[in-house]
């Protein structure tokens, strides 16, 4: 592929880090002028900064030999003004060229020809705002910042004649890269970005190489549950009122759309021929090989429409309803991942594995998602560890639609028995903000934050979460990775002062016998809550505001007692008063608060339950309740089998 003929300005490149301090320094500056006076006449003329670089409006305007055309569809939908003004952004911009061959493929010749809102959306696939998102941020695959029409904008790298080329949406190439200017950053681009409006049935039916997969998708009737795009009666309310106000440096958030989202992980149609599948009657008799052992008592059932179905649930198992790309499925090493800061800095401990727990829309079954960090590989599904058999994705993954993502897997994804038996003889740590695809199809969990915020508080109005009760006087929230919190992957579930009342859903734990824990971090603003499991009141009221070196839970930091200096014997004393330390696998990453690893905290703790029989696998209902007024904070669950207990690791 050649290079087009054109002359394009060299882009000035600065420094992330610097600009970074730069930015810093500037704000400073701005609180110095701010607070010095309220009347401006009272300030020197030349004590005023003046910004001599273009604006990203600016600079697209004094271009116009190159982007005149899409100078214009910012003029007429409004948006100059916002590439204007003071900010972060990042802006994929068609050149004239590009936007002269888009109107020929929509059969027009200019604009005028277009309504504003198609032109204001198609200028929102361009911009991502409050992010400057340069090119040593490109990793294959979506970014993690969504655009300001609530996409996802999709990098792929290749090797063309030994040279890197930058595409984007698959078919947009990267002309000039990283083109700084004030208030953000710039790639020109030789095509408009046009992001598919196919829901994710539609995406998938375009595909032949997925052709048996769509058949069995479409005769099991699942396709039905793939639909929903967006709750299109949804209102935030008066809540509206707090989005974009600040406290404690991070930004109030208010969700201005309810969206649905799914994800759908694909066998090709060659990996089901390597197994011998090679029409919808092959694949029936596999998925009863496989689901008929798990559930004898349903092996009867022949109706491949019906959610007991073999078939029904081989095909069920492969679909989630959260959207997660690639890079969300669990923690990246590199620095566009979930629970990355600015740094490039993660909560958990490099030499832990990490595991991510999914549901399924196969009924009451859970997806495996991992780390291997002696490979340093991400995104294991399912993997045996006597075998170390798994699967895992192709380089065919983040495969967009307007309402999911589907990904090429390498092997049969099944809930076999083997999976059935290293799920349920293992421990499992679910994530708090994990319990609600909300947060996941919105963007809460992930974020979108500049480098001025810590974080994002999201406030929630009465039922957007759909697994969650709420009584009237609750104000349910969660706050997104944050470097100064010492919490499990950063982020935390929370309650506003309030006498709350709250009861969720989990997500499904197979059969067995668990001991069952509660993770949170103790603060003085903290209330006391009765906790309840499956409707039944869990020991006395927890008492949120005790930290875990308070003599009623007797915490000693391992290596400060030389009797014992892994700090095992007191593990076991906190059991026989109900606690445990929290795990050694996470850290705080910013210590102005807290230091170190969780386990090494008196500020990180769990409360044990207790011992619980499930005799099938299923979901479980996990209540909270006020008995004094203050916050309330949900870090994780923990599900631990009971033969596990004995040789279970600190982590």
């Amino acid at each position: 592929m050649k290079m087009k003929n054109k002359i394009y300005p060299v882009p000035v490149k600065i420094n992330l880090k610097k600009r970074l301090i730069l930015t810093g320094k500037l704000f400073a500056l701005f609180l110095v002028l701010l607070f010095s006076s309220c009347d401006s006449d009272e300030i020197e003329q030349d004590s005023y900064y003046t910004f001599k670089g273009e604006t990203m409006g600016d600079y697209i305007i004094n271009r116009p030999e190159l982007y005149s055309e899409f100078a214009q569809m910012l003029e007429i939908t409004g948006v100059m003004g916002l590439l204007k003004t003071y900010g972060n952004y990042t802006c994929f911009l068609p050149d004239n060229e590009a936007m002269q061959n888009f109107y020929q493929a929509r059969g027009k010749n200019s604009l005028n020809e277009f309504n504003t809102d198609s032109l204001k959306k198609i200028v929102y696939d361009h911009i991502i705002k409050d992010m400057e998102v340069t090119s040593d941020l490109f990793v294959n695959g979506f970014l993690p910042y969504l655009t300001m029409s609530g996409r996802f904008v999709k990098i792929n790298l290749a090797t063309v004649e030994n040279q890197l080329m930058y595409m984007v949406n698959n078919d947009s190439k990267i002309i000039t890269r990283d083109i700084e200017v004030h208030n953000g950053v710039i790639h020109s681009l030789d095509l408009v970005l046009l992001p598919t409006e196919n829901t994710i049935v539609e995406a998938i039916a375009k595909e032949d190489k997925f052709s048996l997969f769509y058949d069995a998708l479409m005769a099991t009737g699942l396709d039905q549950k793939l639909q929903l795009v967006k709750d299109y009666d949804y209102s935030p309310g008066s809540l509206i009122e707090e989005d974009g106000t600040y406290f404690n440096s991070c930004i109030i958030r208010v969700p201005k759309e309810r969206k649905y989202g799914y994800t759908v992980l694909m066998e090709s149609n060659a990996t089901f021929e390597e197994k011998g599948i090679k029409n919808l009657e092959d694949l029936k008799t596999y998925a009863r090989s496989i689901y008929d052992q798990i559930y004898p008592q349903d092996a009867g059932i022949t109706d491949i429409t019906v959610s007991t179905n073999s078939l029904n649930r081989f095909i069920a198992y492969h679909l989630i309803n959260k959207k997660i790309s690639s890079k969300f499925f669990i923690e990246k090493f590199d620095n566009t991942g979930r629970y990355y800061d600015s740094k490039g800095q993660t909560h958990s401990v490099k030499t832990v594995d990490m595991f991510e727990y999914i549901e399924t829309m196969c009924p009451n079954t859970l997806l495996e998602v991992r780390t291997l960090r002696t490979t340093n590989e991400y995104n294991v599904f399912n993997m045996i560890p006597e075998t170390g058999e798994a699967i895992r994705l192709t380089d065919d993954f983040d495969n967009d639609a307007v309402n999911g993502v589907f990904h090429e897997i390498d092997g049969i994804l099944a809930y076999s028995a083997d999976v059935d038996r290293m799920l349920s003889s293992k421990r499992l740590r679910m994530d708090a903000s994990s319990f609600f695809p909300e947060l996941t199809n919105n963007n809460i969990r992930v974020g979108h934050v500049s480098p001025a915020v810590q974080s994002e508080e999201w406030h929630f109005p009465p039922n957007y979460i759909e697994r969650l009760k709420t009584g009237p006087t609750t104000k349910f929230g969660y706050i997104n990775a944050d470097d100064r919190f010492q919490d499990y992957q950063g982020d935390e579930v929370f309650l506003q002062e309030a006498l709350y009342d709250f009861e969720m859903i989990t997500p499904p734990v197979p059969a067995g016998t668990y001991e069952v824990r509660f993770g949170y971090q103790p603060t003085p603003f903290r209330g006391a809550a009765q906790l309840y499991w499956d409707g039944q009141p869990v020991g006395i009221p927890l008492d949120l505001r005790i930290k875990a070196d308070d003599p009623k839970i007797g915490f000693v930091q391992p290596g400060i007692d030389l009797n014992d200096p892994e700090g095992f014997e007191n593990d076991k004393m906190l059991r026989n008063r109900g606690y445990m330390k929290a795990p050694a696998s996470f850290r705080v990453i910013d210590e102005i608060w807290y230091t170190g690893i969780g386990r090494d905290s008196k500020d990180a703790i769990r409360r044990i339950l207790g011992i619980f029989t499930f005799t099938e696998a299923s979901n479980h209902t996990f209540k909270i309740k006020a008995v004094r007024r203050g916050q309330f904070m949900f870090d994780y669950l923990e599900f631990v089998p009971v033969e596990v207990l004995e040789y279970e690791d600190i982590y």
